[in-house]
């Protein structure tokens, strides 16, 4: 039994030995493929990418940069992704450990949001998008990549239409399949995925993105009779 325990050690010093010496090129090559993905013009369907000395470090799980800049299409479309229009954070650190969850932790210096703002309409105790919808499949392809993450973002300065809102933690993680946890500096936000569309809870409101076809033939039909 002895023996077999000596083996096992032997084996993984070696692996730990090579981890060590090759984690240098590792992370050269990783840094190259990540940066070389970002490059890359998917069409004017998809954001565009702008990094500044974004780099890999395989031995630390982490990935960090000066400036990363994503830029959303400009688009028509009244879907609630459209209303970001750029995403931009700075000085940032990345760091990635496997625990029961994926544990992702960002720290910033400064993350800068642009986005058009959402007109509410009131009914009852719920606020209504007026001007956009939601769609079930951008919940269900964010739960099919991300059910098992345990996102933490924290940034010294989240600007929001060039408005400083100073510092803030954001934590989001899924509960399941429809409703997703977003922690705000403590304060709990409920994502719920629901057949007439989105409904966002907070502790004093309540908020409500209709569906396509619930937005198209409620909402958009009010605003063309008027």
């Amino acid at each position: 039994m002895k023996k077999i325990l000596v083996i096992v050690i032997f084996i993984i010093s070696c692996l730990l030995f090579l981890i060590i010496v090759y984690a240098g090129d590792v992370s050269e090559k990783l840094t190259y493929n990540l940066n070389r993905n970002l490059d890359v013009d998917w069409g004017e369907d998809h954001p565009k990418f702008t990094q500044q000395n974004m780099k890999v470090d395989f031995l630390d799980l982490s990935v960090k940069w000066d400036m990363f800049n994503i830029v959303f299409t400009k688009s028509q479309s009244a879907l609630i992704l459209n209303s970001i229009t750029k995403i931009q954070s700075n000085k940032c650190i990345t760091n990635i450990s496997f625990l029961l969850n994926i544990q992702i932790e960002m720290k910033c210096d400064e993350i800068r949001i642009d986005y058009k703002s959402t007109n509410w309409v009131k009914n009852g105790e719920t606020n209504i998008s007026s001007n956009f919808f939601f769609e079930r499949r951008v919940f269900d392809d964010l739960y099919d990549k991300q059910s098992n993450f345990v996102v933490n973002i924290d940034t010294t300065n989240l600007v929001i239409n060039k408005i400083n809102l100073g510092h803030h933690v954001i934590e989001y993680s899924f509960v399941d399949k429809g409703n997703m946890e977003l922690m705000i500096d403590g304060e709990v936000v409920i994502l719920t995925k629901k057949h007439e569309g989105l409904n966002i809870q907070t502790v004093d409101f309540n908020y409500f993105y209709l569906n396509r076809n619930f937005f198209n033939n409620t909402i958009k039909r009010e605003i063309t009779d008027v």
